[in-house]
Formats: C-alpha cells, structure tokens, sequence
C-alpha cells in the first residue's frame, strides 16, 4: 500500500510541473499547396484493348496558387490490383504529365491498378490517385507478316474484321516481338515465321506457340502476348553445330509432330511419344538402311491428313541431294527415323515418275485440296510441276478374304505432272500457295502477277490488275486455316493476302477469293469490280514470310 501512495504522489509532482511550464517555442507553419486531380476522377474505369495506346490528359486543382508543370514531376504506375497475387510489380507507364503509352499488359480477368504520382519538387510532397484498367484481348485470329527492315528482324500482327469477324475494326500491331521482349529482335537475316498446335502432348492439345527464325536464330514465342519462351540451343534436346532454319512445320491437323529443318537436316519435336522431352526437338533424325548416300533436305515438309497410325509415318521431306522424297517414321517412336517409300510400279514410274528418283531440284511443295501434295521441281533447264498421292493409309482389307493387306496405292504414289514452264510466267513464279478447298488448282505469283492453274486444262488463268507502279510481290498467303477455330470456318480459305515492296515501303492487300476456285471475288465493292481487295495495309519493311494464326476468345477452340 506503501508503494502505490509514493508512485501516486511522483505522478502528480510531475504533472503539476508541465501545467506551470510556459512554451516559449517559436513555431512557423507554412501550409502546403495541395495537389488534387480532378479530371478524371479517381476511381475512374478505363478498358482498352491489349497493345492499344492509353491517353490520358490529367487536369489539376492547387489548393493555392496554379503551379506550372516545371515545378512538378509526374510518374503513371500500373500494376495487377489483386491483393492474393504478393508478387504483382509496378511497371513505369510515363513520366510526363500527359500519359501516351501502349498497354502491353497481358490481358486478366482481374483489372489493373493505374496510379498517377504528383510530386512537388519544393516540398517533396507526393499526392496519388489511383485509376482502374481491364485490359481486353485484342490478339486473336490473325495474320503475322515477318518483314526484314532496313536489315532488323521484325514481327507484325495484321487482323482484318474479315480474317478475324468478332473484331468491328482491323488491328494492325506492329513490332509485337520487340515490344513484348524489352526491345529485342532475332539477329539476322529474317527467313519465316510458322504456328504450332501442340507442343506437349495429345493431352494436352491447348498448347499453342509461333516459331520465328533468321539465318541466325530460332526462337518459340506465345501467341497470346509474343513473349519469348525459348530461343537457339535451349530449342534442341543435343545443340546442333550451326543454327540455320529453313522450316518449322506443324501443318497437319492430326499429326502429333513438329518437323523442324536446319542447316539441311531434320529434327522432331513428337508431341505424342516424348513427352518428358517437353518442349525440345529431338536429335538429328538419321536414316535407316533403306535410304543409302548423304542426305541434305529442301525447305519443305509434307505432313498427311490422316493419323500417322494409319499412314505409317508423319511427314515427308525431300532430299536434294539425292532428288528423292523421303518418309518420317511415325511419331509414336521415341527417335523416329527416316526411310524410303516403297520401290514403285514400274508402270506408274514410266508414265508419271518415281517418287524414290525424282532426278532434278526443288522449288517448292505443297498440300492441296484432298491432302494431294504439289511440288514444283527444275532440271536447271525447265520447271515441272508434279502432283503425288502422300495421304493413304499403309493398309487395306481386302475385299475377296476380308483380311488386312498392303495398300496397292503405296506402289503407286505419283498422280500427275505438267510442263510448268509452259505456263504463264512458270519459270519466274517466286511465290506458291495451296488452297485447302481448291480441288485441281493451286495458285503461284511472279514478281507482278498471281495466277491460277488449272490441272485439267493445263493452262494459267491470270488474277490480279496490275499493282501500282514499282510494287513487287514477294510473298503471298492464302488464309487457310488449319485447325478448327469456330468463328472462322466460313472464312477459311476465303482471303488471299498478298505482300508487295516499292523498294522502301511494304504492303499488304487483302483480296477476297472463291475459295474453291481460288479466283478473286469481291462481290461488295461499290463499283463492281471482282478483282478489288477488301483492304490496303500499308506501313510494313519488306515482308519475307506471313503465316496464319488461328485463336479463339477462350484460346481453347480449335
């Protein structure tokens, strides 16, 4: 009891004290010039789509005098406004009062956090207002155009409301590769640019990636945002010697493989087979004892409509070295090998050719309407156009005995051939495309002029009105597409897009065709001509390759 009186009477000394204490300070407030931003208002919702440009002009209110933008330093932050995602960062968006930038963000169902920073240079004092993003997907279906400008490797995505019918206006982003890789571009020479299903397995059939390539490099990209996934020897299970790519090709809808050619060899990526081997290509595929002799592929690969269990091998390459079509095993094996076809009737050898002895080189290859593969070949004199019977199964039953038998037809592979260099410009054709509806026809362009060539009549049927002068084509692209998307199967095969270069400037037009005849065939322009395109897009480097990307909104259609 004694304690708690002393604690008690030392207490109230010590507040007796401070109430007689006279404060004798000299205090000088100064109060401070708020900033407040009054338009848009805080909490104000914006949504744009994905790799459009967000602007933003902020007006400011001072609570004394207006002070000038010199006085004032400005930062605009987004970051992912999810507070179960600790890891979410703030990007820098602009550091000038007026926000013009382009939102790279990857699209979210949950919307993003935009913060305007104010600082007063004088004071320090910093007043923050916080906006709100949705960002929407604005890369679905579409075309991407490989161009080599002023000697960069460049990437750009093209959709027109007709290629892609749930947009109300065309997109045409450009760079897509450097802005989504802090600036980055493939070293070298740009070759080609292809899509790929699946990348994993048959299970999992969602996977989808670009491949890009240069003389120099390969890289896998996303086709969702052009985000580098995996780039040279980190592709490749053995780092190959050299990386030069000439083709990367998935282009059958069932086969589980993709075919990548480099440096004049083939290697797999066996999505059903191998799928501990991820991402990865496999070794280069050796030949076994049927094909004898050095082995240096064309650019090309057939891959089959049917299943490689019914046809017994995945896809077919050409070897210039010994001017033959050779086969890849099926993908089921782990390491799948190459092999020879079948020794051919000799009757089907001496009225069309042999398919194991083609005996002149390869310009180009195809797959038309039917799985019908098309090839156009040169003796260094003339060019040939052949036609071969590659989608048949390795087996049939026989009708007498009912049991399973060879298929006569692997015997006789080839089905037709023509003298292209009689056809109109057929030695100078550069640029080559099948459509996927066109029976008996497949289409081919000069440096002015795309025709259509007729198998039946033999002839060339020219498309276009000339092109404005000093336009040459280099590439062209009918808008086949290969896996099922639903939104485009009345659109498949119905648009050709055909690249053009004046020598400092890049287009590409846009032409409505009848997808089984492959004619032009605009029937909604004004003045009725059928040969007008539906649309011009200008602004490209020189294009070297374009490749059709097909994906839905769910990205999970196809």
């Amino acid at each position: 009891m004694r304690r708690t009186v002393d604690i008690s009477f030392i207490i109230f000394v010590l507040l007796g004290l401070t109430a007689c204490y006279e404060d004798k300070g000299n205090y000088d407030y100064t109060e401070l010039n708020e900033i407040s931003v009054v338009s848009p208002a805080a909490g104000t919702y914006f949504a744009i789509d994905r790799y459009d440009t967000l602007h933003i002009e902020p007006q400011l209110a001072f609570t004394q005098d207006v002070m000038d933008d010199g006085q004032l330093e400005f930062l605009w932050e987004m970051y992912l406004d999810d507070w179960a995602n600790t890891e979410a960062k703030a990007i820098v968006l602009g550091r000038e009062r007026n926000l013009n930038a382009m939102i790279s963000r990857p699209e979210s169902t949950t919307d993003y956090a935009l913060v305007l920073t104010v600082t007063d240079k004088l004071t320090g004092a910093a007043y923050r207002t916080k906006y709100r993003v949705s960002i929407q997907p604005s890369v679905l279906s579409g075309l991407m155009v490989l161009q080599d400008d002023q000697g960069r490797c460049r990437l750009d995505y093209l959709a027109s409301t007709y290629a892609e019918p749930s947009f109300v206006e065309n997109r045409h982003i450009k760079d897509v590769y450097a802005a989504n890789n802090d600036g980055a571009s493939l070293l070298g020479t740009p070759r080609g640019v292809s899509y790929s299903l699946v990348e994993k397995s048959s299970y999992e059939p969602q996977v989808k990636n670009l491949y890009l390539w240069t003389d120099r490099q390969v890289a896998r990209i996303k086709t969702t945002d052009f985000s580098l996934e995996h780039i040279d020897n980190d592709l490749f299970m053995v780092a190959p010697q050299k990386i030069d790519v000439t083709n990367i090709d998935r282009s059958a809808r069932y086969s589980y493989c993709t075919i990548m050619l480099n440096d004049g060899q083939a290697h797999a990526l066996n999505q059903q087979a191998t799928m501990s081997f991820g991402y990865q290509f496999s070794r280069q595929l050796k030949p076994n004892s049927s094909l004898e002799g050095n082995i240096r592929f064309a650019p090309f690969v057939y891959e089959p409509d049917l299943f490689d269990s019914q046809t017994g091998y995945t896809a077919i390459l050409y070897d210039q070295i010994g001017q033959r079509f050779v086969k890849v095993a099926s993908s089921r094996d782990v390491e799948p090998m190459l092999i020879a076809f079948n020794q051919q009737d000799e009757d089907n050898i001496t009225s069309l050719f042999d398919v194991n002895h083609i005996g002149m080189n390869m310009v180009w290859m195809g797959r038309n309407y039917g799985s019908i593969a098309c090839a156009v070949f040169t003796d260094g004199v003339k060019r040939y156009l052949y036609r071969m019977r590659f989608n048949i199964t390795s087996t049939t039953t026989d009708s007498s005995s009912g049991e399973e038998i060879i298929n006569p037809m692997v015997y006789r592979q080839a089905y037709g051939k023509d003298d292209f260099s009689a056809a109109t410009e057929g030695d100078q054709a550069r640029c080559f495309e099948c459509g996927r509806f066109a029976a008996n026809t497949f289409m081919y362009a000069s440096s002015r002029n795309i025709y259509t060539y007729d198998f039946n009549a033999h002839r060339a049927i020219l498309l276009n009105d000339p092109f404005p002068e000093g336009e040459e084509i280099t590439s062209i692209r009918i808008y086949n597409v290969e896996y099922y998307t639903a939104n485009l199967q009345s659109v498949s095969g119905t648009l050709l897009y055909v690249a053009t270069w004046n020598g400092t400037e890049g287009k590409v037009y846009e032409f409505p065709i009848n997808r089984t005849t492959l004619r032009f065939n605009n029937r909604d322009d004004a003045a009725g001509n059928l040969k007008a395109p539906y649309n011009v897009f200008g602004g490209f480097g020189k294009v070297v390759d374009m490749c059709v990307k097909p994906q839905a909104k769910s990205d999970t259609a196809f």
